[in-house]
């Protein structure tokens, strides 16, 4: 008869273990949330700048070359939503890369087109303006799927710049898709 107890107390052991174990594994399954309905879709986010495709664009013409305290130059710079979800981006952070680079402010500026970036003036709905070094601007623009924002960027040397002083600078964007509802 003992032998059937001992067989009895382990078999209620396994089976309490068991139980045990199924209900607290069963506890990690229990966390419920209901949809409201909608529709899950996949897209490409994809931004270019200058020309569709193009991840890192040069922006050669963007130089203050023999230039003075006070002068400044002004160029258009397309940013493309080559994908097909509408995207939103920001303009980050700038970096300027140099021993000693000069005092430079940066002003960008969304413009209806490329030729909307005229040389000279104060064109456009002001996003930015302020110290080159560290610009970005944190309103996001929104990019519906396969279309051009066109931003103007004027950079302006400023009066502390020596004649010896140069800098390139790295604009970096940041963009995520948004939902069309």
């Amino acid at each position: 008869m003992k032998t059937q107890y001992k067989w009895a107390i382990a078999a209620s052991s396994v089976l309490l273990i068991g139980f045990v174990s199924v209900q607290q594994t069963g506890a990690l399954w229990r966390d419920t949330a209901e949809s409201t309905g909608g529709t899950i879709q996949a897209g490409m986010l994809d931004i270019s700048a200058g020309g569709e495709g193009v991840k890192q664009f040069n922006l050669d013409g963007f130089k203050l070359d023999n230039k003075g305290p006070g002068d400044s130059i002004q160029m258009p710079l397309p940013v493309i939503n080559s994908g097909n979800v509408q995207m939103s981006y920001v303009l980050s952070d700038v970096v300027l890369n140099g021993a000693t680079p000069p005092p430079l402010t940066l002003r960008v500026a969304k413009v209806a087109n490329e030729a909307a970036c005229t040389a000279t003036g104060d064109v456009g709905a002001e996003l930015y303006n302020g110290s080159m070094d560290g610009a970005g601007f944190a309103q996001a623009q929104l990019v519906p799927a396969g279309q051009v924002q066109v931003l103007c960027l004027r950079a302006t040397l400023g009066q502390g710049a020596a004649a010896s002083q140069q800098s390139n600078a790295t604009f970096t964007f940041d963009a995520s898709s948004v939902s069309q509802s």
